[in-house]
């Protein structure tokens, strides 16, 4: 039998402080899987692309790590971690990390309910969210990362969890993060849920990877919201994934499309 190196956690957790009361009606974004800010060069790049983000959706984040002290004691960031494993070995946790210039009203977190093989370590998904500068309404903001190395019927469920979520928020939504659709069958069902819920697929332009078997795994959706820039680091190589940022305009409340 195989002893893990990973026990469950699943657990949440908030740090630093947001400066702001309302976000938009312009908001600075950036996405990205950091691969538990393993590579050389992580934290020069991400303390210069996090410089005028209002929100940072991080997947592969880590908690109990070096680099603590950057989030605790952030006053231009609320940064809220969810936990879904950690590291036996080190302590280390991983899960997904959302930063906002305002302080989240709400928050909500769901583990996937399988694991992945092996390691049997789930995958996470963070909502929360944030009130709007000229709109009565909130931005919901749920950050993904998706399970990947099992079944489609596993990978679906994990999907209807983020259905499950959507479908309690009728204002503009971002929905973001790394869904491992590397193949057209995870994709076309992902796309199917994101437009039930009246989501548009931000366009970008990207460079396809080998290790993702030359398929783009990391989504941005919105509802709500209107794209006025969308940029892929390709020159920025301390993660397996490009970091992507994002300029998006709140609509006025007649023109948000209801699901």
């Amino acid at each position: 039998m195989i002893k893990s190196r990973y026990s469950k956690v699943e657990s949440l957790k908030i740090m630093g402080s947001a400066p702001n009361q309302a976000l938009g009606p312009n908001i600075e974004i950036l996405v990205w899987n950091v691969f538990k800010c393993r590579k050389k060069g992580w934290l020069k790049d991400f303390t210069t692309l996090i410089h005028d983000k209002n929100l940072v959706l991080l997947q592969e984040a880590v908690l109990n790590s070096s680099f603590d002290n950057l989030f605790n004691a952030s006053s231009e960031h609320q940064w809220i971690m969810a936990s879904s494993f950690m590291s036996i070995k080190t302590s280390i946790e991983t899960g997904v990390k959302t930063g906002s210039t305002v302080a989240a009203v709400e928050h909500y977190f769901s583990a996937s309910a399988h694991g992945e093989p092996i390691t049997k370590t789930k995958k996470m998904l963070l909502a929360t969210v944030y009130p709007l500068d000229h709109l009565k309404q909130s931005l919901l903001v749920i950050n993904v990362h998706a399970i990947n190395f099992v079944s489609f019927e596993k990978f679906k469920a994990h999907m209807d969890q983020i259905s499950q979520t959507l479908e309690h928020h009728n204002g503009p939504i971002l929905l973001a993060g790394d869904f491992n659709t590397w193949n057209g069958k995870r994709l076309k069902y992902f796309n199917e849920l994101a437009t039930s819920f009246l989501l548009e697929e931000v366009e970008m332009t990207r460079q396809p990877r080998l290790n993702h078997l030359f398929q783009h795994l990391d989504h941005i959706y919105c509802r709500g919201l209107e794209t006025v820039d969308a940029h892929v680091h390709t020159q920025i190589h301390s993660s397996d994934h490009y970091p992507i940022s994002l300029s998006l305009r709140t609509l006025s409340p007649a023109d948000i499309k209801q699901p």
